[in-house]
């Protein structure tokens, strides 16, 4: 079992070192925000993994609180860059 959660912890900074070059060289607000959403579901994994390797519950609360902050964070970006988009916005008839 170390074994397949090595690899996968490795698998999980390899794609975490990824998406943090497209956090920084993202050409857009909306690409950031999604890399910035992966980056919160890999940390949800890799958090999912020790909880494995440990055979522990104690980081339980720790994978609702950052699913929480991962879907609260993208809602609020959606919204934001919905309401800044003027190509959003009703014209009147």
């Amino acid at each position: 079992m170390d074994v397949v959660t090595d690899v996968a912890l490795g698998v999980l900074l390899v794609s975490a070192l990824l998406v943090v070059v497209r956090l920084v060289r993202g050409p857009t607000t909306l690409d950031r925000a999604a890399a910035a959403d992966v980056f919160v579901a890999i940390l949800l994994c890799g958090v999912a993994v020790l909880v494995a390797r440990r055979g522990s519950t104690v980081f339980v609360p720790v994978l609702l609180a950052l699913s929480l902050l991962g879907f609260a964070s993208s809602v609020a970006v959606v919204r934001f860059l919905s309401h800044g988009d003027p190509s959003n916005e009703r014209k009147a008839p």
